[in-house]
């Protein structure tokens, strides 16, 4: 048994409202996660095509914006 089954598992048990609000962040989760492994992707793709931004230039602008 998966640690994901296990835990549906154990979910059931929970009171019916407590469930729904546990589906509803897990949906929302999943949902986060998917797209950034979609926005990575797409960013190395850019990246691989020589469309990317200088670091020194990305660290320097945080640098002076977050003073570190």
């Amino acid at each position: 048994m998966t640690k994901l089954e296990r835990a549906v598992r154990e979910a059931e048990q929970l009171p019916a409202e407590m469930r729904e609000q546990l589906g509803e962040q897990l949906l929302h989760y999943i949902h986060k996660y998917l797209a950034l492994g979609d926005d990575l992707d797409a960013a190395a793709k850019e990246l691989d095509a020589g469309l990317g931004i200088d670091g020194r230039k990305v660290f320097a602008s945080l640098k002076a914006r977050y003073g570190a």
